[in-house]
């Protein structure tokens, strides 16, 4: 009853006077960029333990699998459990998964395979943490605070980018590898520790109890009737396909084959990424969007023109520059379409949808890290691979302004 009365007290406050939305603002400082930390040391970790690229491409497979196979469970959970104490869970497991990594460097016994299915583990986790992040924004905020709210929370996530590989690569120049994945344990902890302080209400146990399948069963009903959902589903399904493989396996290897840089490097490059995602998040957070739809396929086409210029790129600097502008470009995408999607969608689906929409859209993503994978190690150049890649999504894109739907999108 208490937890009821406090998450009414919450509702209709200013967003930073309300107390959850402080804690996950909080939370997710530590979250994010404690999961980058992790994340560019266990790159540069495979990296340094096997020449052979496949084993590379197979970190990004072995996290996306069970994030797929899982999401839609997660959505289901999300939706019958409460999400502050799954927010936990996810941030808890993933410090506790770093720590044995960390007592495997100590005993001098990290393999490929250890890192693999560490980043299965990882994504196991993210299933499940994925669907309350982007349902739990809507329970706390009141509609017309939805975009300032999810843009704020993304500042957050596209801190990451920069302090995280900043900070990561500078541990792993200064303390080496038990140095970067100590820091990342202890903010992944930081992080858990911080959602247990916030106070939602549980959910409505009135009416009649549905048994998981029935509750799969009206997700992909009521996504079926939202033309927008499917909509924004298809051409994601698509798009992350020609994108995600190649730029997230490819970035790293450009910078150490191509442009043989070190762990700095690459940390300049995921930095880039993420102080040009922070401003187009500050971006988002000070305006409000008219003609939204239009605005996502506009930054879609030039967002491919630059992905190509990537794969074109001889310098690193050069590079950083392209990454920070395409970062631009992909919150000018993911947001307005994520506002839309929040505030068209019944509360009580909320989990449902927004793991249906992530499981669909990214169906393609591990069939395109092994292809990705398996044409670098037939000898396709990485840069090729991206450019042709960036073409394909400019020409998507350019095929979506036919789409009235999405193309006539504006701001309720």
């Amino acid at each position: 009853m208490d937890a009821t009365v406090q998450q009414n007290q919450q509702e209709g406050l200013p967003i930073f006077k309300n107390r959850n939305f402080i804690l996950l603002f909080i939370g997710s400082l530590f979250s994010a960029p404690g999961y980058y930390v992790y994340l560019i040391g266990a790159e540069w970790l495979m990296l340094s333990l096997d020449d052979n690229r496949f084993y590379f491409g197979m970190l990004f497979f072995a996290a996306s699998v069970p994030r797929l196979l899982l999401l839609t469970v997660g959505g289901i959970v999300a939706d019958r459990f409460n999400k502050r104490t799954i927010l936990f869970i996810s941030d808890f497991t993933r410090a506790i998964l770093i720590f044995v990594l960390l007592l495997f460097l100590f005993m001098d016994a990290v393999t490929v395979w250890h890192l693999i299915v560490l980043a299965a583990l990882f994504g196991i986790s993210d299933a499940f943490s994925y669907p309350v992040i982007n349902s739990l924004t809507p329970m706390i905020l009141e509609k017309e605070q939805l975009q300032r709210g999810n843009s704020l929370i993304q500042m957050t996530t596209q801190i990451s980018p920069i302090l995280g590989p900043a900070l990561g690569g500078t541990l792993i120049a200064l303390l080496g590898f038990k140095g970067v994945f100590s820091v990342a344990f202890v903010m992944l902890l930081i992080a858990s520790l911080t959602v247990l302080f916030m106070r939602l209400k549980q959910a409505d146990a009135t009416g009649e109890k549905k048994t998981p399948l029935e509750d799969l069963k009206e997700g992909f009903s009521y996504a079926r009737k939202n033309e927008l959902i499917m909509s924004i589903v298809f051409t994601a399904f698509f798009l992350n396909f020609f994108f995600t493989g190649p730029f997230s396996i490819g970035m790293p290897i450009i910078v150490k084959d191509i442009f043989a840089g070190n762990a700095i490097s690459l940390a300049t490059v995921q930095t880039a990424m993420g102080i040009g995602a922070l401003i187009g998040a500050i971006f988002l957070a000070s305006i409000k969007l008219k003609k939204q739809g239009l605005t996502v396929i506009i930054s879609l086409i030039v967002l491919g023109v630059i992905y190509t210029s990537i794969g074109m790129s001889s310098y690193l600097y050069l590079t950083a520059g392209l990454v920070a502008s395409l970062a631009f470009l992909l919150q000018l995408v993911n947001i307005p379409i994520m506002t839309i999607l929040q505030k068209s969608t019944e509360k009580r689906m909320l989990g449902r949808m927004m793991s249906l929409l992530m499981t669909v859209s990214t169906g393609l993503v591990p069939i395109s890290y092994v292809i990705t994978s398996l044409l670098i190690a037939v000898g396709v150049s990485i840069q090729t691979i991206i450019i042709v890649s960036g073409i394909v999504v400019m020409f998507i894109a350019i095929y979506n302004l036919k789409n009235k739907k999405l193309r006539t999108l504006i701001s309720s």
